[in-house]
């Protein structure tokens, strides 16, 4: 019988083989810092937003290929630059607050969406330009609850909660898990918890607009 050094034997008695290890948050948040986009609403504030196709196409009169980004609709304005490009409205979903806007190509690579919504206690992150600033926060917390409906403003849900306040600015961004996909988008938060739709929303709602889908 082949008698195995003491750290490999460790690693597999605890299933953590160092190849098939999962991203690192660090990872995750390096992969998704070039795909999120500062969401600047006129002279009323900002938000965040994110790549999920890099590979569409322009209308008639555009002949490069333009970015479709993801946002939160209560973002929507009279004016709309994302990345420091104008954008022009896609898709707006006010009910489920979502909003698809079309921006010329900023040379970003687009976000996968999840299959499925994360489960309760999952370890998420979330990522944003909150308060406006000019680097965006990387913020880990884990999921509370599921299926909530908040009345706020008209959206109805289903909200998914973390244990983690979302901060001004932050609203449209992505809630991400290890692999690096959606989960959920940033949409609603109180001074404790943060609320936002999840994948399978996302999905039937906008997964037409996304290049990476399950």
């Amino acid at each position: 019988m082949r008698i195995l050094s003491l750290p490999l034997a460790l690693l597999l008695f605890f299933g953590v083989a160092p190849a098939f290890a999962q991203n690192t948050w660090t990872t995750v948040a390096e992969q998704v810092k070039r795909s999120t986009v500062f969401v600047q609403i006129g002279e009323q504030g900002s938000c965040t937003g994110f790549i999920i196709n890099d590979k569409a196409k322009g209308g008639e009169d555009k002949k490069d290929d333009v970015d479709y980004i993801l946002t939160a609709a209560h973002c929507d304005g009279s004016k709309l630059w994302v990345g420091g490009a104008p954008a022009i409205v896609k898709s707006k979903d006010s009910k489920k607050d979502l909003m698809v806007v079309e921006v010329e190509n900023l040379n970003k690579p687009a976000l996968r969406l999840a299959a499925k919504d994360p489960e309760v206690g999952d370890e998420v992150a979330s990522f944003g330009f909150g308060y406006g600033l000019e680097d965006p926060m990387f913020r880990v917390a884990n999921v509370a609850a599921k299926g909530l409906y908040i009345p706020h403003d008209g959206i109805g849900g289903p909200f998914i909660s973390i244990n983690a306040s979302f901060v001004p600015g932050q609203s449209g961004g992505p809630v991400l898990n290890h692999a690096g996909e959606i989960v959920m988008v940033v949409q609603l938060g109180t001074p404790v918890v943060g609320f936002g739709v999840g994948a399978e929303i996302i999905q039937d709602k906008v997964g037409r607009f996304f290049s990476q889908v399950p």
